[in-house]
């Protein structure tokens, strides 16, 4: 019969939604207390905190690619094909760097100059508005940037959006600025030296005339120069490649000019080496750049500056390639120019010279020619003040703030409130072991249960003064009168429930006096014997009907002091100092069916007394007199008072109070009965928690814990 209730066992145990559901309508006032606990820190955390406001920009990225020069001085192809910087700006690093701290440090210097007295304070201002300040590229294939700031003051939120833009163009055209310079210099330098040859290779054309009475050789020559004007120009361009490629070569190799950048656009005829030298240059002024505010100790720096040595090697390499491959060319002209010299033989001597120093003259003119375009173009480069970014979304937003949002911590804060009594109350019920209920009870066992008893304060005073009061045994009065709650008409829970234990036992015992003693008893103190005993014998008594209850703990006769002090009673009668019982018998004046055999003099032998015939004797004779015999025994698993009274008994009242009584002790409470320990038991739970499960409340339904 107990076998499916075993197997079941691990299912039952687990709480069931309506289970929870019910334990959270009887906390109801923990939800109440977690709600307004929870709106509270929830309201006061929108009083204190600042209500901050979000301003967003949209800004556009463009790609620069500048047209080819429209200074056009000769006609060589290789001059036709040069122009302005070209290159496509990385929209990344626009990101990365509007969010740099040398952008936003000068933004800060420039917004708050209270706040930023010092180089540390405005890195540190510039560090907090990096926080507020958000970028994201609007997709893959854009070069749209959004731009998003939260602040306080929304004014100053759209402040610090306009001025990051501004310095970044700012600071972009000046490094675009720094690099044209630094390519001025170099051409100008050129341009001097050349100046000064050319003008040393004019006079020694016009001496050596002068001295020859020579005018023209045009005519002397014509034949020589058609066959060499194609030479001529192939030459005049290798040369002017492999003096500019000699002279990067030099910059590379001094290392007190590693921090100079190299000069774009120099005319190499090399791809590879103009794309290296815009990416060597660009490397270079990032670097600088992020050597503001930190150290060269820094890992990243070091990465940078070895990333920078990397280009700087690939660059020296290209270049010196291109300077072998210049140098097989040229030996290759001049292998042809000496062949062609060859035919002129018959030319005289001053002939062949001027054509010699005037071609020296033609390669420096031309070389010269070169540079004044390159420095024009660079003038036009350096006044092209064009910005990077342009801003086509202006800084907007709403006039609600961002944050915090009302809405989301209220919601937040009800959520918690709700949560968080329910995960107490699951955790709670989830580790409780002992019996809630007579489910638990009727789950695990076939016993039967006969009743339930609400949870029950018998003390209107305060929990401290209840304890003051028991241990200074005073207000004996207000205990007696507090351990009944059974009164006639009353319609309360607690009533309502021992009537149910009255009915439940009327049929178990039927019209006839055979099956009519009964013991009371639990296996712990302090489950509510005597409670249960007073109160099912007045309720019996109620009815009209004859009881008895016997106090058959003669160690603590609580039964006894709740209806008054005896001299004599039942341990005086089983100690022979006394031979008629009914003379010991009390009837209660308020419930006149109502018999009580008190315990008397407390003995100290009370388990030899009670292994007397005499009680034998007593119970044979009272259970033809009453229609019920109670007996309150003390607990079962303690003393052996239980065992000897129960020979006599013909049921057992087994309490169980909810709350203290471990589920699995249950199994072994069936095996008890079932191995015939105690006879025809029927289970009574105390301590019940049942305002819940009738769908309104009584204050005082709550059992006694005292037995």
């Amino acid at each position: 019969m107990n076998a499916p209730n075993n197997r079941q066992s691990s299912a039952e145990d687990f709480m069931t939604l309506t289970d929870l559901w019910r334990i959270c309508i009887a906390h109801r006032r923990w939800f109440v207390f977690s709600l307004c606990l929870c709106l509270g820190i929830a309201v006061c955390y929108l009083i204190v905190t600042p209500p901050l406001y979000t301003r967003k920009a949209t800004v556009l990225v463009k790609q620069e690619q500048m047209g080819k020069s429209a200074v056009k001085i000769t006609s060589d192809e290789e001059f036709n094909s040069i122009g302005l910087m070209q290159q496509s700006t990385n929209v990344a690093n626009v990101q990365r760097e509007l969010t740099s701290l040398r952008v936003l440090t000068e933004v800060c210097r420039r917004l708050f100059p209270k706040e930023c007295t010092s180089d540390t304070a405005a890195l540190r201002k510039a560090e907090a508005v990096r926080n507020r300040l958000k970028t994201k590229v609007e997709n893959d294939k854009s070069t749209i940037i959004n731009i998003t700031y939260t602040d306080p003051s929304p004014v100053t939120a759209e402040r610090v959006l306009n001025m990051a833009v501004q310095v970044y163009n700012e600071q972009w055209v000046a490094d675009k600025q720094l690099v044209t310079t630094n390519a001025l210099h170099f051409i100008q330098e050129r341009l001097t030296l050349l100046e000064k040859e050319l003008g040393n290779v004019d006079d020694s054309i016009s001496v050596f005339k002068m001295r020859n009475n020579i005018t023209s050789i045009e005519q002397v020559s014509e034949i020589y120069l058609q066959q060499q004007s194609q030479s001529n120009a192939e030459l005049l361009r290798l040369t002017n490649q492999k003096a500019m490629a000699e002279y990067i070569l030099d910059i590379l190799r001094d290392k007190s000019m590693h921090n100079q950048l190299l000069p774009t656009n120099s005319g190499i005829n090399n791809a590879v080496a103009e794309t290296q030298i815009n990416l060597y240059n660009s490397m270079l002024i990032q670097l600088k750049s992020n050597l503001h505010g930190t150290s060269t100790q820094n890992p990243l720096i070091i990465k940078q500056e070895a990333e920078l040595e990397d280009v700087r090697k690939n660059i020296f390499a290209t270049i010196t390639n291109q300077i072998k491959t210049i140098d097989i060319q040229l030996q290759s002209l001049h292998d042809f120019n000496g062949t062609a010299s060859s035919k002129l033989s018959s030319t005289p001597e001053q002939a062949k010279h001027l054509l010699s120093v005037e071609r020296e003259q033609k390669v420096k003119e031309s070389l010269y020619l070169y540079l004044l375009q390159k420095k024009e173009e660079n003038e036009i480069q350096k006044s092209y003040t064009s910005f990077n970014t342009q801003l086509i979304d202006m800084p907007h937003g709403s006039d609600q703030p961002t944050s915090p949002n009302k809405r989301m911590v209220i919601f937040v804060a009800v959520l918690i409130a709700l949560v968080m009594p329910v995960t107490v109350l699951f955790v709670k019920e989830s580790l409780n072991t002992t019996v809630r209920n007579r489910y638990d009870i009727e789950n695990k066992t076939a016993l039967p249960v006969i009743g339930e008893v609400p949870f029950f304060h018998f003390h209107p005073q305060g929990r401290w003064q209840r304890w003051l009061a028991v241990f200074a045994r005073q207000n004996k009065r207000q205990e007696s009168t507090d351990m009944v709650v059974v009164h006639p008409g009353n319609q309360n829970l607690i009533n309502e429930a021992f009537r149910i234990i009255r009915t439940n036992l009327e049929f178990g015992t039927g019209k006839g006096q055979a099956n009519n003693v009964y013991i009371v008893t639990s296996d712990d103190s302090g489950t509510g014997k005597s409670f249960i005993s007073i109160n099912v014998a007045i309720a019996l008594a109620i009815k009209e009907r004859n009881v008895l209850l016997i106090d058959g703990d003669m160690r603590h006769a609580t039964t006894s002091r709740t209806f008054g002090a005896h001299s004599a009673g039942l341990a005086d009668y089983l100690g022979g100092k006394h031979d008629n019982f009914s003379e010991l018998i009390v009837q209660s004046e308020e419930y006149p069916n109502l018999h009580i055999l008190p315990v008397g003099t407390i003995p100290t032998n009370p388990t030899e007394l009670l292994s007397s015939k005499r009680l034998e004797q007593l119970i044979a004779r009272v259970r033809g007199q009453y229609d019920f015999v109670l007996i309150d025994c003390p607990p079962a698993s303690i003393l052996a008072d239980v065992d000897i009274i129960k020979s006599y008994a013909d049921m057992t009242l087994f309490i169980i109070r909810a709350g203290t009584f471990a589920r699995n002790r249950l199994p072994k409470l069936e095996s008890d009965v079932a191995n015939g320990r105690y006879k025809h038991l029927s289970v009574i739970l105390n301590a019940s928690n049942l305002d819940f499960r009738y769908g309104y409340h009584f204050s005082n339904c709550n059992s006694y814990w005292k037995s």
